[in-house]
């Protein structure tokens, strides 16, 4: 059964990266080992407990002074895969420039539903905005970012009603997200579904193209240029949407970057994007 005009197996090309960048495996494993080299070099707290959820746990990469400014990183995997463990990479030169990072870990699916793990993200936010001292870090200097599956999430994040949790009406200034994903019905037409298990309703209920628009923050979107047009477009309709209510949010994309080396592109200072980066989180 296809989707929106395509085939199955179009969908499934369109959506599944490991579909169009056949040497994945060989990204994940350079991810890896960046971020163990990391974890050799500079100064860590793993595992920093933000809920009861098994993986409800973030890793911590100071700032060497206080009140620096402080950025949250979510990974992707389709909500059902990946640790945060394997993109501690992302904090490398963030950390060398002055920043703290945190790299955080969420339950996945089919362990737990889509919505919870938007429901764990904002737990995740709430307690590090009220335990921003031990972390080095500057209350109004907090961002957040995420990659695939991690750009839903901090999209949700960013429309999230925060008044109600913390009595301000964000606890962040700016929001990336990168290869995400902002409209999951197309998903329930993909083989990941099996684990993700969206309905047409839950899909529609943690889309952020059919959510609230973010208000009071900068927002930035990124791409990989050669990402499949499905990728493409997801970002572009987002911000399109923004844009009908007053946001305008810019998209980039990362000339020869493919769903992976996008974060490269990105997060690490000889990327070409590393400079829009620091300069939308401030």
């Amino acid at each position: 059964m296809g989707w929106g005009g395509f085939t199955e197996a179009e969908v499934e090309w369109q959506y599944n990266p490991r579909e169009t960048v056949p040497d994945y495996a060989d990204h994940f494993a350079r991810f890896v080992a960046a971020s163990d080299d990391l974890r050799s070099k500079y100064h860590h707290q793993i595992d920093v407990r933000f809920g009861s959820g098994p993986k409800e746990t973030f890793d911590v990469f100071r700032a060497s002074s206080p009140d620096a400014p402080i950025h949250v990183f979510f990974h992707g995997g389709y909500w059902r895969s990946q640790d945060k463990k394997d993109y501690a990479f992302v904090a490398r030169d963030l950390v060398a420039d002055g920043y703290s990072v945190i790299c955080a870990n969420y339950d996945l699916c089919p362990g737990v539903t889509v919505a919870e793990i938007t429901a764990q993200a904002v737990r995740c936010i709430k307690y590090v905005y009220q335990h921003i001292d031990d972390f080095n870090g500057d209350r109004d200097r907090l961002s957040i970012s995420g990659h695939s599956a991690g750009g839903q999430i901090v999209a949700r994040l960013a429309a999230h009603d925060w008044e109600s949790e913390i009595g301000d009406a964000t606890p962040f200034t700016a929001a990336v997200a990168v290869s995400g994903l902002f409209d999951l019905e197309p998903l329930r037409f993909t083989s990941m579904n099996s684990d993700i298990g969206l309905t047409e309703d839950s899909a529609a209920d943690n889309s952020p193209l059919l959510d609230a628009v973010p208000d009071g923050i900068k927002m930035m979107l990124v791409v990989g240029a050669v990402e499949t047009p499905e990728f493409l477009r997801q970002s572009q309709a987002y911000a399109a949407y923004c844009a009908k209510s007053g946001l305008i949010v810019p998209v980039l994309q990362a000339w020869g970057a493919n769903h992976f080396t996008v974060l490269e592109q990105l997060y690490l200072r000889d990327g070409a994007l590393y400079g829009n980066l620091k300069r939308i989180i401030g």
